[in-house]
């Protein structure tokens, strides 16, 4: 979240002007035509484990605007509010009702849009600290409440719902609260939701993959929320927004990125979960090649990378390129964030062209201007 500078990670310019360049050394990759920021030593060493995408292109400049493209696929608008990915995932693949379907670590601005808040994402609001118990709110028993206790109180509820449930109808907020209840009581009676949150239990050689660092036990949590069935996880690295010291603050962000990528890939690939998990990290755009008074680049949707692995992608290949100074895609990339859905979608069998219904009942195609990169499989 912010927008991480292209030109001072997987897109750059070595030979550009002293006003665009950056203070960053470059480094080879294993891929022939992709240089890395020095602090990426890992992601460098392994590249041709994933495939790369550069020269990402929108018009939305401001960071929510931003972060809703990506998370949905489709240009943000005033008229309707798409449901992001993983709301739509969650109901096309459900899950076990003991597991939530969508989890977002810590916690995100990605909605469920014109579905509903059914299909919001379950927060943790929580990180995992190496050596102590994780609790998440909604899951882990308070202190002093058993099971017994809340199936009695579970019993209760429906009883005082069935009182409104015949007074009111065809409340989208009454629907919501009924599938969250439902939901809630499934994952806090179940053994199986409570260890699937507990990365306590995860092998020792698994956790010594990721750092102490927030982002690298986030991941460890969603690795293990994926082998535990859960189908939807997105973790939020935030502080990319380096409007003054870019290069300090990339600096600071750039080597645990590195660490907890690449870490991910590796605890994936042990589990034998990597070929049916499909790993994505983006942001919301790029910044500008121009550094500005402050030492700093604004925000630049003209430009973006992503990386992507498994679930089918090909790894080792470079798609996309932007010109020489890093300002603008070259004449034969054309690639979009609604084409970064749609292949999300296409990765896990899901026709992007598929009709949606809105509460009005208009039919809405999930993701209409998106094109399936097909390179990528």
């Amino acid at each position: 979240a912010g927008g991480p500078s292209h030109l001072d990670t997987l897109d750059m310019k070595p030979d550009g002007p002293t006003e665009t360049r950056g203070e960053f050394k470059s480094i080879q990759t294993k891929l022939p035509g992709l240089i890395a920021c020095e602090y990426l030593p890992k992601i460098a060493a392994s590249s041709d484990q994933f495939t790369t995408l550069r020269g990402i292109s929108h018009t939305t400049g401001d960071h929510p605007q931003g972060q809703s493209y990506i998370a949905t696929g489709n240009r943000p608008g005033p008229a309707l509010k798409y449901p992001s990915l993983g709301s739509v995932i969650s109901n096309e693949r459900p899950v076990d009702p003991d597991l939530p379907p969508y989890i977002a670590i810590p916690d995100t601005e990605w909605n469920a849009g014109y579905m509903g808040d059914s299909f919001s994402p379950f927060k943790t609001n929580a990180i995992p600290k190496p050596g102590q118990p994780f609790s998440v709110r909604g899951i882990t028993l308070p202190q002093g409440i058993t099971v017994d206790k809340v199936n009695r109180r579970e019993r209760l509820l429906k009883q005082v719902s069935q009182t409104f449930l015949e007074t009111e109808t065809n409340s989208q907020l009454l629907a919501a609260l009924d599938t969250f209840g439902q939901q809630a009581y499934s994952m806090i009676t179940s053994t199986r939701t409570r260890e699937a949150f507990d990365v306590s239990r995860e092998p020792q050689s698994i956790r010594d993959l990721f750092a102490a660092d927030d982002f690298g036990q986030s991941l460890l949590l969603g690795t293990r929320l994926i082998e535990s069935g859960v189908r939807f996880v997105t973790v939020t690295n935030a502080g990319w927004d380096t409007h003054l010291d870019n290069f300090t603050g990339h600096q600071r962000l750039i080597p645990p990125f590195d660490a907890a990528f690449t870490a991910t890939l590796t605890a994936l690939r042990t589990k034998g979960l990597l070929d049916r998990t499909l790993v994505i990290a983006m942001g919301e755009f790029g910044r500008t090649p121009k550094i500005n008074q402050n030492v700093g680049r604004d925000h630049y949707p003209r430009v973006n990378w992503a990386l992507m692995a498994g679930g089918g992608v090909q790894p080792g290949r470079l798609i996309g390129e932007t010109d020489a100074g890093g300002e603008s895609p070259t004449d034969n990339t054309d690639i979009h964030p609604d084409d970064i859905g749609a292949s999300i979608f296409h990765a896990l069998g899901i026709d992007h062209h598929k009709e949606y219904y809105t509460r009005a009942k208009r039919p809405v195609g999930l993701i209409p201007n998106g094109r399936v990169i097909q390179e990528l499989f």
